[in-house]
């Protein structure tokens, strides 16, 4: 029934590559998500991993919620500033580097209703009747 939320603005990391290891530990126990971000090999997975720890700290210290109990409600990558800079190229042009940051947002509930339903690939949700190729 609780949440729990933790937040790191301003990380130089693209909300891109962020998004990949969000979604390796969305809706997973808490011990899943940790065994997952300490084996991957990347830069995010570091960063995810203390906004994690941190997210349980909030939970068990703030709300005392059990840990066992505890599943990732929600992991988000947003995108943050981006900071241009220019590289020097040949005959006196230039290209523009632009070096992307984001913004992560880690959720924790111990409530089982708040899981999101998976929908089958072919499951359409049919929004009025008069909407033709759709399947019921």
């Amino acid at each position: 029934m609780a949440k729990t939320v933790a937040q790191q603005f301003g990380i130089h990391l693209s909300s891109r590559k962020a998004g990949l290891i969000c979604d390796l530990i969305r809706s997973k126990t808490v011990d899943q998500a940790l065994t997952i971000l300490t084996t991957l090999d990347k830069k995010g997975a570091a960063i995810l991993l203390k906004l994690l720890k941190s997210a349980i700290a909030n939970a068990t210290h703030n709300q005392a919620l059990d840990v066992g109990k505890l599943y990732v409600l929600n992991a988000l990558a947003n995108q943050g500033k981006t900071i241009k800079r220019t590289l020097p190229r040949a005959k006196g042009s230039a290209n523009l580097l632009r070096k992307r940051h984001c913004h992560l947002i880690i959720t924790l509930s111990d409530d089982i209703n708040d899981k999101p339903k998976k929908l089958n690939k072919h499951t359409i949700i049919k929004k009025n009747d008069n909407m033709e190729g759709v399947k019921k």
